[in-house]
């Protein structure tokens, strides 16, 4: 019986201490990923920018280029306040969530699909605050928020699926795929595509200002409507929380496609504090499982979608 019980003791131990070491590393590969993440360099930015208007948008041949590297390439602090923009938020200029800038022409437009469900509370927050955070970098952006109006487990994936649909359909040749609960914190983070996706919200507060693994693609990511055509979207087979993002950078991967970034101190975000929905116990089966050509945006199954206007941006209702 002691040898029994020492045996019992033994392996406990052995277990406790490989929980604390696979704890430990996992802090390290956190604390190494803060600094020494792949990026380009502020400097090389304008050399990776997708610079593709909507062929909507009229120049005017009495206004100059927007200048972006003027975005990009500016000295910032961290210095947005959440409730000012809240509460000091004037809509001039913006129409059905679309906003084109008066003072000069924009090289690129850009569509800003939100998925959501039952966050109105941050829904008002994320919207008065992303208008103003964009209409200073003189783009041309539209907001979409695709809505899923039921009461069946939340599917991101076929949201942004029908999102991006909209989109193209309204020529966009640039899509930034925006958790609701995200805000930016970085003046110079210029929202455009790059010639690969670009991951946006490498340096979140959640994670302490880490990127805790270089496929991570969820939060924000931005690539252009051919890319995601090319990889067929995203999965409609993950519901609830997790996997549908992973899987997405695996199609990413697949297609021998890069995951680029701007460095870590223009890649801040904050996270508004919310619920979790409830994790999708089935996410890594799905993800062995799923095959790119046979399901995404050519396999959605959905009893109807709506397209409304509003004035702070396109509400897109999804029944599944």
């Amino acid at each position: 019986m002691l040898g029994l019980y020492s045996i019992k003791n033994l392996r406990i131990s052995t277990c406790v201490l490989i929980v604390l070491g696979c704890i430990a590393v996992l802090q390290l590969l956190l604390l190494y990923g803060s600094y020494n993440y792949k990026c380009i360099s502020k400097e090389d930015i304008g050399k990776y920018l997708y610079m593709y208007l909507n062929p909507k948008v009229v120049k005017r041949l009495d206004k100059p280029a927007c200048d972006y590297e003027m975005v990009y390439k500016q000295v910032h602090k961290d210095d947005w306040s959440i409730i000012e923009q809240s509460n000091q938020f004037d809509p001039s200029g913006i129409v059905n969530g679309s906003f084109v800038p008066e003072d000069c022409n924009p090289q690129l437009s850009i569509a800003i699909l939100v998925t959501y469900r039952n966050r109105q509370s941050q829904l008002d927050i994320f919207i008065p605050f992303i208008h103003n955070f964009l209409r200073r970098q003189k783009i041309h952006y539209k907001i979409f928020v695709i809505e899923q109006h039921d009461a069946k487990l939340f599917n991101k994936g076929l949201l942004y699926n029908v999102g991006a649909r909209q989109a193209a359909r309204e020529l966009f040749p640039c899509l930034v795929l925006h958790d609701v609960d995200l805000l930016p914190l970085s003046a110079a983070n210029l929202y455009a595509c790059l010639l690969q996706p670009r991951h946006l919200s490498a340096s979140l507060d959640k994670f302490r200002f880490v990127l805790p693994y270089y496929g991570l693609v969820g939060g924000v990511l931005a690539l252009t409507t051919e890319h995601f055509r090319q990889l067929n979207g995203f999965s409609n087979k993950f519901t609830g929380w997790g996997g549908e993002d992973d899987e997405f950078a695996a199609r990413i991967m697949d297609h021998n496609l890069e995951i680029l970034r701007f460095p870590p101190d223009m890649s801040r975000y904050t996270m508004l504090v919310h619920q979790q929905a409830p994790v999708n116990g089935q996410r890594f089966r799905l993800m062995s499982e799923t095959v790119a050509a046979q399901d995404g945006l050519n396999s959605m199954h959905y009893r109807s979608v709506s397209v409304s206007q509003h004035p702070l941006f396109t509400l897109i209702r999804v029944v599944t």
